[in-house]
């Protein structure tokens, strides 16, 4: 849920940006969304929903109504729904890299990776795209779970280097190169999220990587170390009851 509603904040504020002048409907529809995504966040869906129609009935030419809308279908689990609205934004603007990373990004978690990846390539190819390393994460995903793993980390690489801290890039890198075996460029890859997030501002999925990453390398210190944290800060997580099953 969190990375959708980060990706859709960013979103709506490239979409704010290049308004210029909106008139009075578009600035209405703007708000609205954000307002949809801010109750998403919240977990009140119900209300999330009425503020996402309420938007596209400001403005149905504005591509960021469909898609806040399509993202808290999605977070209703209502697949047709949400991919209806992922349509139509495209059907608004094709060319939207917002509309095609996102639609990419639907696809790929709904098991039709191969589909998602012209909607992520459509979405690189537009020089006005201001975050494509969420483009080249999501195709890094993708490309695990088509067993590409040699052309998921080459993606995971080039976010890497768009954006030198971007984590979740970071996360993906050291579990891909765990489930590959290599243990030292999973700990190298780990050691730079740890680095750059901070202790404190690991979730627990981050942390039970942590975990495993380093039973792997036989490192027992920093094993005690990360599910001792995920115990003490996450104890209820589903991560912290596989670790205390003997996962």
């Amino acid at each position: 849920m969190s990375k959708w509603r980060v990706w859709m904040a960013v979103c709506l504020l490239a979409y704010s940006l290049v308004a210029f002048a909106a008139p009075a409907n578009r600035k209405l529809a703007e708000i609205r969304s954000q307002l949809a995504v801010e109750y998403a966040g919240l977990g009140n869906l119900p209300i999330a929903l009425e503020s996402a129609n309420e938007a596209v009935k400001a403005d149905d030419s504005f591509v960021g109504a469909y898609l806040t809308r399509a993202y808290v279908y999605n977070l209703m689990h209502l697949d047709s729904d949400a991919e209806k609205n992922f349509l139509k934004a495209l059907q608004v603007d094709s060319s939207s890299p917002e509309a095609n990373n996102n639609y990419g990004q639907f696809l790929c978690e709904h098991e039709r990776p191969r589909a998602a990846m012209d909607y992520f390539a459509k979405a690189i190819a537009n020089p006005l795209y201001q975050t494509p390393q969420t483009a080249y994460l999501n195709m890094g995903r993708c490309s695990v779970k088509l067993g590409e793993t040699t052309q998921a980390n080459d993606y995971l690489l080039t976010a890497l280097q768009m954006a030198p801290n971007y984590l979740p890039a970071l996360r993906e890198l050291a579990a891909l190169h765990l489930e590959l075996g290599n243990t030292k460029l999973a700990s190298f890859y780990f050691g730079r999220l740890q680095q750059t997030a901070g202790n404190t501002q690991l979730g627990a999925d981050v942390l039970w990587l942590g975990v495993q990453i380093a039973r792997k390398g036989g490192d027992r210190a920093h094993e005690a170390e990360y599910s001792t944290a995920l115990k003490n800060r996450y104890p209820d997580s589903k991560e912290t009851q596989l670790l205390l099953s003997g996962s």
